[in-house]
């Protein structure tokens, strides 16, 4: 019984480690295939057997005032019964290092494209938001926090998240 408790005890730690260092090679992957806003989708959700799906979306580079430059890409993982969503906007180093990322609650909030080094989020495409296209300046390095909402007050602060 002892050593049941200890192997499921092990599973537990080993199963979420696995996956998230999967879903890091497929990140690599696609930041070295470096084609701008196309969409890479990696498993199949499946309910039954709890396999999960992660859509990926290399956004391209942003130069920073002082020459330091990041990879942007977006990425959408579908997991568990209900296909869950977690909504990630993940920063890269040129080497193609994680440096840490920005939860956003929903798909529609993603960026779309960067411009003039500045992330472009058009959450009116999909949302019922009257709101013009909301920018996110990198000009001074990784923003702490942005914020997007329909209206002042109505809306979401997200934050930078490090990589441990």
């Amino acid at each position: 019984m002892k050593q049941l408790i200890i192997a499921l005890f092990c599973l537990c730690f080993y199963l979420p480690c696995s996956s998230q260092s999967q879903n890091e090679d497929f990140m690599i992957t696609v930041l070295k295939y470096n084609i701008k806003e196309q969409t890479y989708i990696f498993g199949e959700w499946n309910p039954s057997d709890n396999q999960s799906e992660i859509h990926l979306n290399y956004l391209g580079d942003i130069e920073t005032s002082d020459a330091t430059k990041y990879k942007i890409m977006t990425s959408s993982r579908y997991w568990g019964p209900t296909k869950k969503i977690t909504n990630k906007i993940l920063v890269f180093d040129r080497n193609h290092n994680f440096l840490g990322n920005y939860y956003l609650n929903t798909k529609c909030e993603l960026p779309t494209q960067i411009v003039d080094n500045q992330l472009i989020f058009k959450p009116v495409e999909c949302t019922n938001c009257s709101y013009s296209i909301t920018k996110v300046d990198f000009h001074n390095g990784i923003p702490e926090n942005f914020y997007l909402g329909c209206r002042p007050g109505l809306g979401s602060l997200y934050s930078f998240y490090l990589s441990i």
